[in-house]
């Protein structure tokens, strides 16, 4: 029995003891402060001071390609508008071509429309069969224009892609653009990381590492404007950091991104672990399913953002200056991940 059944049946049990509800949240909170496992590393203070040449020219990047696709396109949904789906296709192709990448699209049957994810890999040189995958989901819940969820995730992912031009890594990196992430498609046959994680499986492809990063651009400093569910106890109360997340079964990998991100930023970060049904949210999931190692990167989304799949999810919410330096931890870390001098263990 997982930490959410244990949770709902000591619940349903005290209660037909008699149990008074003051004394049963007490006791619910002692069971669930046991079921979420920190990754080691100190939280860092955020770093405050003017950005350099290089942070001010990505802060610009970012906040352009999140514009691009909340403002330009706007909501992206296939159950919906699966025009702006395509458009926002199209826009992201050009994007990565304009780099000098060519993306390769990967079809997701929607019974006559054909919508789909984009890849585009970096090949490795001595371990050039261990592959990482880095993936965002571009789609939106139907009415959000998603400049938070998930547009900051693909703008990061596009200046990650943009950096890794100029690397020379043991490991194979593939950067994919997911699909139908959101309702109705979640969980589904046509959730694009799904559909991708599937065929990997069937090519038996050797993924050692897989991170999907979502909505990773809202930031507060202010004490209490970090909210959690009820499994995540003692982490911190200012919503300025970025979270990883996984089952734990996924420990290892956990530990090894969470430590890797913290030696080559200063971007205060936590690594932190569940077997709560709330972790399995997101374009990781899939690859759970099919017995590959992966994490989420995130802001934590609804426990910060209270824009979260709203329509009120717009580009001037997002804190570029600081998504930069998350952005910069990020390419160093994979840059460091895809290098065999890094161990991952499986």
């Amino acid at each position: 029995m997982n930490c959410a059944d244990r949770e709902s049946s000591f619940t349903t049990n005290m209660g037909r003891r008699g149990v008074t509800w003051p004394v049963l949240v007490g006791l619910c909170l002692l069971l669930v402060a046991g079921c979420m496992y920190r990754s080691p590393g100190a939280l860092n203070e955020p770093d405050m001071s003017p950005p350099t040449d290089e942070q001010a020219k990505l802060t610009e990047d970012l906040k352009s390609d999140v514009i691009a696709l909340s403002h330009g396109i706007g909501s992206r949904n296939a159950a919906l508008t699966i025009k702006n789906v395509l458009r926002a296709e199209r826009w992201i192709t050009g994007r990565l071509e304009a780099l000098g990448l060519v993306p390769k699209r990967i079809a997701v049957e929607m019974g006559g429309a054909v919508v789909s994810n984009l890849e585009v890999t970096f090949p490795g040189n001595s371990l050039v069969d261990e592959v990482i995958v880095l993936g965002a989901h571009y789609d939106t819940e139907i009415g959000s224009p998603g400049a938070n969820d998930n547009a900051s995730g693909v703008a990061l992912l596009l200046a990650t892609a943009d950096a890794l031009r100029k690397s020379r890594l043991d490991r194979t990196i593939r950067i994919v653009f997911f699909v139908n992430e959101e309702n109705p498609f979640s969980f589904g046959l046509q959730m694009g990381s799904r559909v991708y994680a599937d065929q990997a499986e069937k090519r038996r492809d050797d993924i050692v590492a897989m991170v999907a990063v979502d909505s990773v651009g809202y930031f507060s400093n202010e004490p209490g404007s970090q909210r959690y569910p009820i499994f995540a106890l003692g982490l911190p109360s200012r919503g300025n950091f970025v979270a990883f997340g996984s089952n734990k079964q996924n420990i290892p990998l956990l530990d090894a991104i969470t430590k890797k991100f913290q030696e080559n930023s200063t971007f205060p970060s936590i690594g932190a672990a569940s077997d709560a049904k709330h972790m399995a949210r997101g374009d990781h999931a899939p690859f759970w399913w099919r017995g590959y190692p992966a994490i989420l990167m995130t802001d934590t989304s609804e426990y910060r953002d209270p824009n979260y799949h709203l329509p009120s999810d717009v580009f001037s919410n997002l804190n570029y200056p600081q998504m930069a330096r998350l952005t910069e931890g990020f390419i160093r870390t994979v840059e460091k991940l895809g290098n065999r001098s890094t161990e991952l263990l499986r």
